[in-house]
């Protein structure tokens, strides 16, 4: 009898879980991964604009200047989070530029110590 009751509650939570996954778009989120848009205006979001442009400065000894965050989409993992933005920056001149970047958030954790908020993984030029 207890083996029935077992494969019934066992059953219920499938139906359940399958249920929400159907349902929901974004059901890799209940196992900590899923993809979604940020808005734009956040002081997240404008910190992690003005992080990539002053890196990627120091990195290329360029002198680009932010002028708009188009668009933030926030890739939600299990460790780390990543970020893919469409900046538009100026690079000295009256030319303002369409640029694409990805970098990630790093966290502190006890295995893995770090001091930098993010880790810029590319910046180019979009086509």
């Amino acid at each position: 009898m207890m083996r029935f009751h077992s494969l019934v509650i066992m059953l219920l939570l499938f139906a359940h879980v399958s249920a929400v996954a159907v349902a929901d778009t974004t059901w890799p989120s209940l196992f900590g991964v899923g993809s979604y848009e940020r808005d734009v205006k956040s002081a997240k979001v404008i910190k992690i604009a003005k992080f990539t442009i002053n890196e990627h400065n120091k990195r290329s000894n360029a002198n680009l200047k932010l002028v708009r965050i188009l668009s933030c989409r926030e890739n939600v993992y299990t460790i780390d989070n990543s970020f893919s933005l469409e900046l538009l920056a100026k690079d000295g001149t009256d030319t303002t530029n369409k640029y694409l970047a990805h970098l990630f958030e790093t966290k502190d954790y006890w295995f893995r110590h770090t001091t930098v908020p993010f880790q810029l993984e590319t910046f180019e030029l979009a086509h």
